[in-house]
């Protein structure tokens, strides 16, 4: 098998122009013996009378570039003048009578320069006399032309007479040609290549003028075309003939040799790494190859197949170069040229082939799965089509991948994953990733703590289709890519985040629903246990996260500063944690605590605690963290009352709501969601004096100058806390 971290020097091939190549020295896939052969074999047939031969093969398999090798192989005998080549370029001509008159011109314009004067004139008068009597094309032609290229017109019959006098009959004149091209030493090679470009009739009418006017003496054809086409349009015009329409006229047919797989592989695999580059490692390599021989291989038979990729990848590769995996880009462009069903199938199906098959409940049967896409298919595609789906989505592999592989995926960038899927059907990264120069950017200046907050104060700003900003990309794609991130920069990195995390939090950015719940504390919560829980033992996160800490939002200290206490002191019936699973040393807990409630406290005094989004959260864990001395908060609460704003705010901050959709157990279900508002109000007597609370919501709703905008916050909470109370919630 090939290496493609083997391949140094680069193939210089015509692919891009689909240009035939003209010299042995551009041969890449050993047409060149087959072309010396041919040519030897035309040099020595002794005393041709219209020999004609045949040169098969299908569209693309370099059957022009033979002609071209061919060509060189004669060109000592063109040389000395034993040869001549009449190049005949059918498809110049469009129409029957165009292309019956352009090759009586040609033959007439290269034969009669080598004849005597007196034979000269014969070739004019056989034309003349074969084309009136329509045995040629079929029924008699009145031909007039203003040249090789002009209309034909009735008012150019001056010309036709000028070229086709009037004359003798078609047997005499047939026998004094022979004659007189019998007695020349020079030889002629008729060419006529692209002879399947021809319309049908077209076609048909260039094989009846070889068989009519072409048996001549030290005249021979060399016919090039792809037979299975020319036996198609045969059987359409001539049912009773078949393939023995094309023996009565062709001595020798010859079908060119395909290229072979290793010089088609290493042609592929030259032009592939030219527009896309080496792999970036072995597992990339190792990868590259599997899918290369089991889906992109399978489908390069000729040469112009390779021009069809390479013309692919140069326009739709650069758009998303390092944003895919080239093996899955390439494998899905081959796909898209040579399997367009199921492409298309591929493209509208991303959820049944993106992540890892569910293991939990009903199992799906990847056979299944699998059939969908094949079911579009013919019965001869579907076993590579079948390969093809395995290796790109694992999903459809009869094997159980584990969700953790997921991550790994969509470090690679891989199609079978959701975040990434689309960057492979519209030639750009949508909204949902961020590019891969960023993230290597984050990564590289990890250390830097002014860039760090800069680029998620960026990202908040930056807000996607769905609503939520580029925070949670940013901070999945650091999570992912966590493994690389130098250890040495784990403090700046983590201090930069603890001190901007508040600021970088939005309700928009929670997911809800399913099993997609999170919100960005806990994206925070999820990155640096990732990045510190294998690569630090915990007196070393201790030292990082205790640091972090002395500058941390208020928000996110809570919330970190709860979770570590939790993990040495857990709720009722839970036990603690393991040390290799705790953030921080048992030791530390008093200090983050005391930390905590100095932070909140100095938040309270200054006005700016009843302002934050976490108000609620964060007032229950400084009753927590504050343990006999709890009564602080209940005062600190008590003393807001005594505003109707902060009343206001506080109903605002008391208030949740939810979304409930039927499923339709027992028939259809809920085509939309309801919202429901409630009022949490079950423990709140614990943090704030109840009675006096609800006195002055009251209040406040029966004040007819207050703010409306205030007034609806007490109003939606008193609202629901009445229906709550009454048991229609």
């Amino acid at each position: 098998m090939l290496c493609l971290r083997n391949i140094k020097n680069m193939i210089k091939l015509n692919y891009f122009n689909d240009a035939p190549i003209i010299t042995p020295d551009d041969d890449k896939f050993g047409i060149d013996s087959f072309a010396q052969a041919l040519s030897h074999s035309i040099r020595e047939i002794e005393s041709p009378i219209g020999a004609t031969i045949a040169l098969n093969g299908p569209w693309g398999s370099g059957k022009s570039s033979a002609v071209n090798l061919i060509r060189h192989h004669l060109e000592s005998d063109l040389e000395n003048g034993s040869l001549q080549i009449i190049d005949f370029k059918c498809w110049w001509f469009r129409g029957e009578e165009a292309l019956t008159l352009a090759f009586l011109q040609e033959l007439n314009a290269t034969l009669t320069k080598n004849l005597s004067d007196k034979a000269k004139e014969l070739i004019p008068k056989l034309s003349k006399t074969l084309l009136q009597a329509g045995p040629v094309v079929g029924p008699a032609i009145n031909l007039a032309t203003g040249g090789i290229f002009g209309a034909l017109t009735s008012g150019s019959m001056d010309f036709t007479k000028r070229f086709f006098p009037e004359g003798d009959n078609i047997e005499k004149l047939f026998q004094q040609l022979s004659k007189a091209l019998d007695q020349q030493e020079k030889r002629f090679l008729v060419l006529i290549d692209d002879i399947d470009r021809l319309t049908p009739n077209e076609a048909l009418l260039v094989f009846r003028l070889v068989k009519s006017v072409g048996r001549l003496p030290n005249v021979m054809y060399l016919l090039v075309f792809d037979r299975e086409l020319a036996e198609k349009a045969v059987a359409e015009k001539y049912p009773s003939e078949g393939p023995h329409f094309l023996e009565k006229i062709i001595q020798a047919s010859f079908e060119l040799p395909l290229p072979s797989r290793d010089d088609l592989n290493f042609a592929a695999l030259t032009q592939i790494e030219s527009l896309c580059g080496p792999p970036k490692d072995n597992d990339q390599l190792r990868r590259f190859m599997n899918l290369f021989y089991d889906i992109i291989s399978p489908y390069l038979i000729t040469p112009r197949d390779l021009t069809r990729l390479a013309n692919s990848l140069a326009i739709s590769w650069p758009p998303v170069a390092n944003e895919v995996d080239p093996a899955d880009f390439v494998s899905l462009e081959i796909l898209r040229l040579f399997e367009p069903l199921l492409f298309k199938a591929i493209r509208t199906n991303k959820e049944r082939l993106c992540g890892t098959r569910s293991s939990y409940g009903k199992r799906e049967d990847p056979e299944k799965e699998i059939q969908v896409f094949l079911d579009v298919l013919p019965e001869k595609n579907r076993q590579q089509a079948r390969i093809s789906l395995m290796r790109l989505f694992p999903r459809l592999e009869n094997v159980g991948y584990s969700s953790s592989y997921i991550e790994q995926w969509e470090a690679q960038r891989r199609v079978c994953t959701t975040k990434h899927f689309d960057t492979y059907f519209r030639m750009t990264i949508g909204d949902e990733t961020i590019s891969i120069n960023e993230i290597d950017e984050l990564i590289s200046k990890a250390g830097d703590k002014e860039f760090v907050k800069d680029k998620f104060y960026s990202a908040v700003k930056s807000i996607r289709k769905n609503g939520r900003s580029q925070v949670p990309l940013i901070l999945d794609e650091l999570n992912v890519h966590a493994s690389i991130i130098d250890k040495d920069n784990f403090q700046s990195l983590i201090t930069a985040i603890f001190e901007i995390a508040d600021d970088i939090y939005r309700d928009e950015d929670s997911e809800r629903g399913g099993f997609s719940i999170g919100n960005n504390y806990l994206r925070i919560h999820w990155l640096i246990r990732k990045l510190t829980f294998d690569r630090c033992n915990l007196d070393e996160r201790s030292t990082i996260f205790m640091a972090a800490c002395k500058n941390a939002q208020i928000g996110w200290l809570i919330d970190f500063a709860s979770s570590s206490i939790d993990d040495h002191y857990p709720r009722e019936g839970k036990e603690p944690e393991p040390p290799e699973k705790c953030l921080i040393n048992k030791e530390c807990v008093p200090e983050l605590r005391q930390h905590s409630i100095e932070i909140i406290e100095h938040s309270a005094a200054d006005g700016k605690l009843i302002n934050h989004p976490q108000l609620p959260y964060i007032l229950f864990r400084w009753q927590e963290f504050l343990g006999d001395k709890k009564d602080r908060v209940k005062e600190w609460t008590n003393e807001q009352l005594n505003s109707d704003v902060s009343v206001s705010i506080l109903a605002r901050a008391f208030t949740s709501e939810s979304w409930s959709q039927g499923i339709g157990m027992f028939g259809l279900g809920d085509r939309v969601a309801i919202r429901n508002v409630k009022a949490s109000v079950g423990s709140l007597d614990s943090i704030v004096d109840i009675t006096e609370f609800r006195n002055r919501l009251e209040a406040i709703e029966s004040n007819a100058e207050f703010d409306e905008n205030l007034k609806e916050f007490v109003t939606v909470f008193l609202d629901a806390w009445r229906k709550q109370e009454s048991g229609k919630e």
